[in-house]
């Protein structure tokens, strides 16, 4: 508008008020209500013939909602001068108006000013596609960070690439109070937002989608940004993940996990070739859902993309194989947790331990043994490594095994059917047998724990003073919890 006015040579009464924006097209009315026709970004231009003077600041409004760029107001027919008070109410509402004098034809303005916007919409379309060009170029070799330095640099803007929880794998000329209004945009916070115009783009699922591109536009080139933004998003959807959607990409990965877990040396070794595996050893994840109803592979292969990890995921009958480089076992191990346990996704995870990768199938097993414990007990995840081995011995003994260790307690099962004294118990011998320790965490005074000691005593035949007897009793807790038929025994 600025530059309408000085080469029109316009008075602005309105002052520097509004000069900034840009315009879209020049529109001529002397209606009311001109609004209904307008799709803002306009120059109005008018004599006011059908303006009383108090019905112009509602009209200064009403142009001010419709986003109307400017109002023309030609003078000499009905008012000698802009009235003033559409001109403090278009200062209020942060309209420019443009005072039209006599002589300047209104045609001469819509004239070469919509001559100029064709030249310039022409020009626009040609940075769009050679802004769309770079990018995808840009995409076969720098991928999501190249995409997004190359439509900062387009859209002369800053831009930020943030995954669905707000963590930013990429900013472009963006300070931290432009990142935390972007995360506040993205996320939807109710927070203040500090930098006018940002635009939140969606890439993947418009639906849930796995990340945001965030980028804030200036006012001169809001459909350039808005274009370039949107084509940008969908080459980042295919660099996050270059290989996702079809049936032939889901066998392509499921074929790659049973290779890996045939133990062949050749064949492990051409796999591991074409998945960049080819040094150092890996574990096996097993995950499994308490919901049928969770995408549990779309989560495993999100959690792989955001580590940046080989996306070698695979699932058979609601169980998920995932198989993890040894030097990223720490973290995927961190982002299942924080998946279950901040996100809600309600899965279990069994980790077994880095082998060669001619002996992931023995991992695999491992991760089985740790996932059957990841149920049991409820935890998000559970490795093999940290499993106590008396737990995997008692797992792998038979009915009657099991039965033979249980049978000191026995009597206690029949009588205890609160199980009081059996929790007591658990509690005194997991605290190695200090009274004061399992009476705190039992809640009661430690006169009260003997006596249930000494209940349990006089029911099993056991001594909880010496040691054999513990292990013992210990022993067939931990049996309790693991035969057959007893499930509803555990404490």
């Amino acid at each position: 508008m600025r530059d309408v006015a000085q080469r029109f040579r316009l008075r602005v009464p309105t002052g520097p008020v509004g000069l900034d924006r840009p315009i879209r097209w020049t529109h001529l009315s002397e209606l009311p209500d001109p609004t209904p026709w307008l799709r803002g970004g306009e120059l109005l231009i008018t004599l006011g013939l059908q303006l009383d003077e108090a019905d112009l600041a509602a009209y200064a409004g009403r142009l001010a909602g419709a986003g109307v760029a400017a109002l023309g107001f030609g003078i000499g027919e009905r008012y000698p001068a802009v009235p003033a008070p559409l001109t403090e109410a278009a200062r209020r509402e942060g309209l420019a108006v443009l005072e039209i004098p006599v002589g300047v034809a209104f045609q001469d303005i819509t004239y070469q000013l919509n001559a100029d916007l064709l030249r310039t919409d022409a020009a626009e379309s040609r940075l769009i596609a050679e802004g769309v060009s770079a990018m995808t170029q840009v995409a076969r070799s720098a991928g999501p960070q190249g995409i997004v330095t190359t439509l900062a640099h387009r859209i002369d803007s800053w831009a930020v690439l943030m995954d669905r929880n707000g963590n930013v794998h990429a900013a472009v000329g963006a300070a931290r109070v432009h990142i935390d209004d972007a995360r506040a945009a993205a996320l939807g916070q109710r927070s203040r937002i500090r930098h006018p115009g940002l635009t939140v783009y969606g890439v993947g699922d418009p639906v849930r989608p796995r990340a945001h591109l965030i980028v804030a536009a200036r006012p001169d080139r809001i459909t350039l940004t808005r274009e370039l933004a949107r084509h940008a998003a969908l080459l980042l959807d295919l660099a996050l993940n270059p290989l996702s959607g079809g049936d032939t990409w889901k066998l392509a990965r499921a074929d790659a996990v049973d290779a890996l877990l045939t133990g062949d040396p050749a064949l492990v070794e051409r796999v591991a070739a074409r998945w960049n595996l080819l040094t150092g050893n890996a574990a096996v994840a097993l995950l499994r859902s308490r919901s049928r109803a969770v995408p549990l592979e779309e989560n495993a292969l999100e959690w792989c993309a955001d580590l940046d990890l080989p996306q070698l995921v695979s699932e058979e009958s609601s169980l998920v194989t995932v198989v993890i480089p040894e030097d990223d076992i720490a973290r995927w191990t961190e982002r299942v947790r924080l998946a279950v346990t901040e996100e809600g996704v309600p899965a279990r995870c069994g980790l077994g331990t880095a082998q060669p990768l001619a002996g992931c199938l023995l991992s695999r097993r491992q991760a089985e043994q740790a996932l059957g414990i990841a149920v049991a007990e409820a935890r998000p995840v559970v490795e093999f490594a940290g499993m106590p081995t008396g737990r995997l011995i008692l797992r792998h003994l038979d009915s009657a095994a099991l039965t033979a260790l249980t049978s000191p307690l026995r009597p206690l099962l029949e009588i205890d059917t609160g199980r009081v004294l059996l929790r007591s118990l658990r509690i005194f011998l997991s605290e190695n047998t200090n009274w004061e320790a399992a009476s705190s965490q039992l809640g009661i005074h430690r006169h009260t724990l003997r006596q249930r000691m000494a209940r349990v005593e006089e029911i099993t035949g056991l001594s909880l003073t010496t040691t054999e007897d513990r292990v013992i009793a210990w022993l067939a807790l931990q049996a309790l919890q693991t035969e057959p038929g007893l499930e509803h025994l555990r404490l």
